[in-house]
């Protein structure tokens, strides 16, 4: 077992009196060791492994937390329940999928909900209109409704300003998108918690069936559950233990429906319910750590946090500022060439910014530097085009009736259109009995090539990473003339079949991958190239460096200006912030560039006194030394004009 420091072997065996905990973990201070210790605890104390359930975000922190378990406990971990959310729905859901009335469904990503729901849109609304809500964001609207268990109606009139007569056809969209999915056998990713919900809710004999098989649940990441997930929690707790880790100061996904009070007000939400704090933090020095509990301190909402440094003193914190955008990226770059020539690794240094837009500056210094760079802006790996060609031609050969999958996969193809691979998709509707590959030879005569690459995927279909190949090799020819650099593409391929290594089967594959997209910070982590990373701070929870840029920390970006007025949105700002703040291992330099600041005093009084306008406006000396820049990234002679102009004062 780990060395554990006094608060995490509170939380690891604490033993009552209350039935539910809550570990408040601050940044850095091991919540992963805790919780997976706590499994490891349980099942050498006698709790039988299958009578733990333990649930995460992502299929990363899953496999993390298994593989340490593993190293813990041996091959009893094989017999835990270890999983995401959606993972673990999908499970209990596919098992029984009669109860939900989905047998032979296929799961469909975000990309491929918003294609149906631009279906649906196109039947009810006018080319002409152009200001009429996009399918992106209506599905973005029927996505956020359903995780807060709210019509979207109601959604709509109280946290949107869509007109009333435009709500309605809005409302009668998503109903079009639901029937469609429901014709051709489609599951999204919202259905996968709410069908399991709702089940829950209607079928006594099920809830009773899934709160006798655990006897202790255990959850990461609580301050990121929406309120189905913590429906979800709260129809299988009791007499199941709840033992949940995480983090208010951490909760920055409200765009995602994300409950901040799941964590912050857990005590008044679970009766007979205790909460421990770890705050030793072991990633940073106390310098960078005094910077973070000062924002903390600040807010209203008493997160009663104060993180310590196990590591001791380091170096002080700076902020730089600039006449520019363009100052600050070229002096990021010429940083980071100076530290790389005397000896620094270029992947020790994290640049972090608020929105992928705003490193549009960065990335291009960074280009004219000739430094190599890795941006993270928590895309989908999946969701690159050439992958997803390929995952369309493996759904489609699992499900006839995928009309999506077969469309993209069928007008890859030269002179193959929408039209021709619509009829094909009819007459594969149409003819049942018949086999699929018979269907495409005798509606694409003369094309065997299409049909051929159908029958590789059906044939190698029990072997996942084999099926992967067979069919790349044989698209690889087609794709190298629809894409640039495509040498470098393939590596993407290759890396899609060594992902299906370990699966027993495609379906289990593709549902595994839909279900949950691996990340492009994680198919980066995998990368052994030398690159510094630049990436979101929305996409940087989980990750560190030794060195930390937080750029263009300006008023306007902390808190984002849309926010202003509203103090929930500005206290998830300042979370945002905090996140940022504490990637940063031994040295942290906060950027701002004078022309990209918004003045806050132009969104009205209000808005000024609601929240601060600008987190960092009175920051404290003591704590952050602060550097004016002059133009090119340097104190400039330009700069002696300003006291002129003082002194003169016209």
């Amino acid at each position: 077992m780990s060395t554990l420091n006094a608060e995490q072997t509170r939380a690891v065996e604490y033993a009552g009196p209350a039935r539910h905990l809550l570990v408040l973990a601050g940044a850095g201070t091991g919540k992963t060791t805790t919780i997976v210790q706590r499994v490891a605890h349980l099942v050498r104390g006698g709790t039988k492994p299958e009578r733990i359930l333990l649930l995460t975000f992502s299929r990363r922190a899953a496999k993390e937390m298994r593989g340490r378990l593993a190293a813990a406990l041996g091959p009893v971990t094989d017999r835990l329940t270890i999983g995401t959310f959606h993972s673990f729905c999908w499970e209990v859901i596919s098992r029984i999928p009669k109860t939900f009335g989905v047998q032979a469904a296929t799961v469909i990503d975000r990309d491929d909900a918003t294609s149906l729901v631009t279906l649906a849109r196109s039947e009810r609304v006018e080319r002409s209109e152009k200001d009429f809500p996009k399918a992106a964001q209506i599905g973005d609207w029927m996505s956020y409704a359903r995780n807060c268990m709210l019509p979207l109606a109601d959604y709509l009139a109280e946290f949107t300003e869509v007109p009333d007569e435009w709500a309605a056809r809005v409302v009668a969209i998503a109903d079009a998108y639901t029937a469609k999915k429901r014709e051709r056998h489609y599951i999204d990713y919202d259905d996968m918690l709410e069908l399991l919900v709702r089940g829950l809710e209607k079928s006594e004999a099920l809830r009773t069936q899934m709160k006798a098989l655990y006897g202790h649940i255990l959850v990461d990441e609580m301050q990121d559950t929406n309120p189905v997930q913590w429906r979800l929690l709260d129809l299988l707790r009791d007499p199941a233990q709840l033992y949940c880790v995480g983090d208010d100061a951490q909760s920055i996904y409200a765009f995602r429906g994300a409950d901040f009070r799941n964590v912050h007000a857990f005590r008044e939400r679970v009766a007979d319910a205790e909460v421990l704090k770890l705050t030793e933090n072991y990633r940073s020095t106390q310098e960078i750590l005094d910077v973070s509990n000062w924002l903390l301190a600040r807010s209203p909402l008493q997160y009663d946090k104060e993180l310590r440094a196990a590591r001791g003193r380091g170096s002080k914190p700076r902020l730089l500022d600039f006449a520019s955008k363009f100052d600050e990226a070229a002096w990021l770059a010429n940083d980071l060439r100076v530290r790389h020539e005397a000896g620094a690794n270029w992947h020790d240094h994290m640049i972090l910014v608020r929105t992928a837009w705003s490193a549009k500056s960065i990335e291009a210094a960074l280009v004219e530097a000739d430094i190599p760079y890795t941006f993270i802006g928590g895309t989908s790996f999946l969701q690159a085009a050439h992958v997803k060609d390929v995952l369309s031609l493996l759904r489609a050969s699992l499900n006839r009736l995928d009309e999506l999958a077969w469309v993209r996969y069928l007008t890859l193809w030269p002179k193959v259109g929408d039209v021709k691979a619509g009829k094909v998709v009819r007459a594969l509707a149409d003819a049942p009995d018949a086999s699929v590959f018979d269907v495409l030879m005798k509606e694409l005569r003369g094309r065997d090539e299409i049909a051929e690459a159908v029958h590789l995927a059906t044939a190698y279909a029990a072997t996942p990473s084999a099926a992967i190949g067979a069919v790349c090799q044989n698209l690889d020819s087609l794709l190298s003339t629809r894409y640039d650099r495509w040498e470098a593409r393939k590596s993407d391929l290759k890396l899609l079949a060594q992902l299906g290594e370990k699966y027993s089967s495609l379906r289990e594959f593709v549902e595994t991958f839909t279900l949950d997209p691996i990340s492009n910070s994680e198919a980066a982590k995998s990368s052994e190239e030398d690159t510094v990373t630049l990436i979101t701070v929305h996409s940087a929870k989980g990750t560190e460096a030794p060195v930390c840029y937080v750029a263009q920390a300006q008023a306007g970006l902390y808190p984002h200006t849309r926010s202003l007025g509203d103090l929930d949105r500005e206290e998830e700002e300042r979370r945002i912030l905090y996140v940022a703040l504490t990637r940063a291992q031994h040295e942290l330099i906060l950027t701002r560039a004078g022309d990209e600041s918004v003045n806050i005093f132009q969104f009205g009084s209000t808005a000024r006194a609601v929240g601060e306008g600008y987190f960092l406006e009175e920051l404290p000396g003591e704590i952050v030394d602060v550097t004016h820049m002059g133009f090119g990234g340097t104190k400039s002679a330009l700069d002696a004009l300003k006291d002129l102009d003082d002194e003169i004062g016209w």
